[in-house]
């Protein structure tokens, strides 16, 4: 196994933390997708700080992926694109922080303020504080992190990486797919919850893109060496 290769697994096995980090946030009874839930007062804190622990632990396997993903554009691509996977590590070096501030951080101030003395009132107002200031950073971040999705399914849907064009659901578009199909066999249990775990389920898979790539690669070199020595 190459370096990209092995990079790009790690990509993968950093959306399995993310995906673990996600249900450890949103699975739970009673979850119904607001932004400020008084049932975390229910989870327990650990979730949700070891959530954020697994958020950069994921980030962090991420990057390498990147630059494995990044060598396959270039090798690939045209200027466009290449110029796309540029803005799109601004986003995978983001993601630690966008799975804090997006998930684990208002949990835990709510959690925090309600088991210092303050009310439930307060708790939802700081954490609404929180959101509203945070906003205009995690858009931005948001929209870089997009341009993984972007490139991915016009790299795949082009033909340009040279594999089945079916390939563009081994990405954002196909975990949202069985996101969807989760959530109508588990709705109205705490399992459903998972269905937040879909959109980094897409991220690893996008790495697992570049993983057939370089495999299907390293076959094709392997194939005309042995070519060339008969």
């Amino acid at each position: 196994m190459n370096k990209h290769q092995s990079g790009s697994l790690l990509g993968v096995i950093g959306g399995l933390f993310f995906m673990a980090g996600d249900c450890l946030i949103f699975c739970y009874k009673g979850n119904t997708g607001v932004e400020i839930d008084p049932l975390w007062l229910d989870v327990s804190m650990w979730r949700f700080v070891l959530s954020a622990v697994f958020g950069f632990i994921g980030m962090a396997l991420m990057i390498p992926a990147y630059f494995s993903f990044k060598k396959m554009i270039d090798d690939t691509c045209g200027g466009l694109l290449r110029l796309f996977a540029v803005f799109m590590g601004v986003g995978v070096v983001s993601t630690g922080y966008l799975h804090f501030a997006l998930g684990s951080l208002l949990p835990i101030t709510y959690k925090t303020i309600i088991g210092c003395g303050g009310s439930a009132e307060l708790a939802a107002r700081v954490c609404k504080n929180w959101s509203d200031i945070l906003a205009p950073v995690n858009l931005v971040l948001i929209i870089f992190l997009c341009f993984e999705y972007l490139v991915h399914f016009i790299a795949t849907v082009s033909g340009k990486l040279k594999l089945p064009r079916l390939m563009f659901l081994v990405g954002i578009l196909g975990a949202f797919a069985i996101g969807l199909v989760w959530r109508l066999i588990f709705k109205g249990t705490a399992a459903e919850g998972a269905y937040g775990a879909f959109e980094s389920m897409g991220e690893g898979l996008t790495f697992l893109t570049a993983f057939v790539y370089w495999t299907k690669s390293k076959e094709t070199f392997l194939q005309r060496k042995n070519e060339e020595s008969v």
